[in-house]
């Protein structure tokens, strides 16, 4: 399994604190099962220049490189980001803000009110070959009070993430937005977004137990196979699904 969002690099976000952290939340995703991470530590392009993230991530991944027992755990590890929505992402090159050696970006949304110019926004950087991964879609408002905006982007060539604490707490609000979208296949991928052991922990196993127990088994296989695909940057096939409609009051 391959977990491709989370904030275990250490020291360099609200993430893991410190070396030893990041190497006991490496073990927890171990545990569960998780044999690739991709560490998405958060970049605002509107308060930090993309060079100097860079120099921040390279100095905390060689840091966590050089703590004992790292090598031993037998992860495979990429380097990547979590990009703050800016439409400076129009003009910027974006590629080592990818997953390593892919066209996929990680793009986190303000929580409340959808960004004037994203679909300006997303649309150049599909035109110049990246692929936008839209983080923890099941927080966002306005996808939430109107799901065809989230239809919009994916049928545009955005991908979908949700987080699996949301599913394992699934009859909370983001739960159940995160469950719709899945069951809608408007969401391809489930990730961690975990921070430390204790407020935010890796789950991404109980979240696959409950999807394969909702949903069956071939659509937990199908979520699998869409991580592994943005891992390996291969392309990851989005179907065409029905778009949302609102029927006595509620979307379908």
């Amino acid at each position: 399994m391959i977990d491709l969002h989370c904030h275990i690099l250490p020291g360099i976000d609200d993430g893991a604190r410190s070396e030893e952290e990041s190497v006991r939340l490496l073990l927890a995703e171990k545990e569960q099962g998780i044999d690739k991470v991709v560490f998405t530590p958060h970049f605002n392009p509107e308060s930090i220049s993309p060079e100097a993230f860079l120099e921040m991530r390279a100095d905390s991944y060689e840091r966590l490189k050089n703590t004992p027992g790292f090598s031993e755990i037998g992860v495979e590890t990429k380097l990547g980001a979590e990009v703050f929505f800016s439409m400076r992402l129009m003009n910027m090159d974006v590629s080592e803000l990818c997953f390593e050696n892919t066209s996929y970006l990680l793009i986190e949304l303000p929580t409340n009110v959808r960004p004037y110019g994203i679909t300006h926004t997303v649309r150049s950087l599909l035109s110049r070959g990246y692929t936008p991964i839209l983080a923890h879609v099941e927080r966002y408002e306005y996808f939430t009070k109107d799901p065809t905006q989230l239809y919009d982007l994916v049928m545009l060539g955005c991908v979908a993430q949700v987080n699996a604490g949301a599913v394992v707490n699934g009859s909370s609000k983001k739960g159940v937005s995160a469950f719709r979208y899945l069951n809608w296949e408007l969401a391809q991928i489930i990730s961690s977004d975990a921070h430390s052991l204790e407020t935010r922990p890796p789950n991404t196993r109980a979240a696959y137990d409950l999807v394969e127990k909702k949903l069956g088994r071939h659509y937990l296989k199908w979520l699998i196979e869409n991580s592994l695909a943005v891992f390996q940057d291969k392309i990851l096939e989005i179907p065409v699904v029905n778009k949302p409609k609102k029927f006595l009051g509620r979307w379908i």
